[in-house]
């Protein structure tokens, strides 16, 4: 007889167990110390405000002591030199600008009905104490009543003997019609030669002078402003009083921190002393 095999029972293998790795210590670094914050002390932008200031006022002790500043040039032909300031020339130094060949010089003193200049009291004064022959003039506003800024001018405004005579500044026309125009600033004309019994100067622009006033105005002392030409194209006549004439408004002169018009006189300096109230 056969005999069955014998069935065998197979143990599945042993699963090894899964490797546990270490963990990995971190190791921490080492703190950095903290600055420490600075107490007290000058700030940094204290020393660069402080080094701006002193590098200004290098510059400006430079500027003053080692730069030479362009001297004025006058027109040929002409001897007698002279300046007109207001409040814009700031504070001048009167003896200096006499040294620098300066015999007259124009002070604004007043505009329109009851302006005044800043300055006017000081560069009058400044200007007699130096030795200088001066005048004053007034800044005519068309738009407003004539006889009212003459008022404001003769009010403010002492001439003694030795001055120039009084000085009518006229650049702008307004909208008046040009018969109206003119008849004001005769108002002005004679209310100051009234007060002061001498005829004032006419100071205008050479355009305007040829568009407005030419033919009207002649028997009245004559200042014009012409500038960048060699010579002014209006000569003296019978009929004409050429007296001043402005041929820059960007001079340099000793005892003046900034630019300031220029002129010349039409004639010797004993023309100037006739032209000045007795």
């Amino acid at each position: 007889m056969q005999g069955r095999a014998m069935a065998t029972t197979t143990k599945p293998p042993l699963k090894k167990a899964p490797t546990v790795k270490p963990p990995v210590k971190r190791v921490a670094k080492p703190r950095q110390p903290r600055k420490k914050q600075r107490t007290g002390g000058v700030p940094k932008r204290f020393w660069v405000g402080l080094a701006v200031l002193v590098g200004i006022a290098l510059l400006v002790f430079y500027v003053e002591y080692f730069v030479v500043k362009p001297k004025p040039v006058w027109p040929e032909g002409h001897t007698i030199y002279g300046i007109d300031v207001s409040h814009y020339q700031k504070d001048i130094e009167w003896v200096k600008v006499r040294e620098h060949e300066i015999t007259f010089a124009f002070v604004k003193a007043t505009e329109g009905i009851s302006l005044r200049d800043k300055k006017f009291e000081q560069n009058w004064a400044g200007a007699a104490e130096a030795g200088i022959i001066r005048g004053a003039y007034h800044f005519y506003l068309p738009y407003l009543d004539p006889e009212k800024q003459a008022k404001n001018f003769t009010s403010k405004v002492q001439l003694q003997s030795g001055d120039l005579p009084p000085v009518l500044d006229v650049e702008v026309r307004g909208r008046k019609p040009i018969d109206k125009f003119r008849k004001d600033l005769k108002v002005w004309l004679d209310h100051v030669e009234n007060a002061y019994g001498t005829k004032p100067i006419i100071y205008t622009g050479y355009s305007f002078y040829k568009d407005y006033l030419q033919g009207h105005f002649d028997s009245y002392p004559l200042w014009i402003a012409h500038y960048d030409v060699p010579k002014l194209n209006l000569e003296r006549s019978n009929t004409r009083k050429l007296s001043f004439w402005q041929h820059t408004d960007k001079g340099f002169i000793g005892g003046i921190d900034a630019t300031v018009d220029c002129n010349v006189f039409y004639g010797s300096m004993r023309d100037l002393k006739s032209l000045c109230i007795p």
